[in-house]
C-alpha cells in the first residue's frame, strides 16, 4: 500500500472528527473518504 495514500486517509478521517465536533455537515467529507477507501481497495486486488 502506497504510504501517501494512507496518510491520506488519516487526514480525510482527522478533518471528519473535527467537522463532527463542530456541528458541520459531513455528507461530503464521508464519500470523499469513502471514494479514498474504494481506491485502496482497488490497488490491493
Amino acid at each position: 500500500m502506497d504510504a501517501e495514500r494512507e496518510r491520506e486517509i488519516i487526514r480525510l478521517w482527522n478533518e471528519l472528527r473535527r467537522l463532527q465536533r463542530e456541528g458541520r455537515p459531513t455528507a461530503s467529507m464521508v464519500r470523499r473518504i469513502e471514494q479514498a477507501l474504494a481506491a485502496r481497495e482497488q490497488e490491493a486486488a
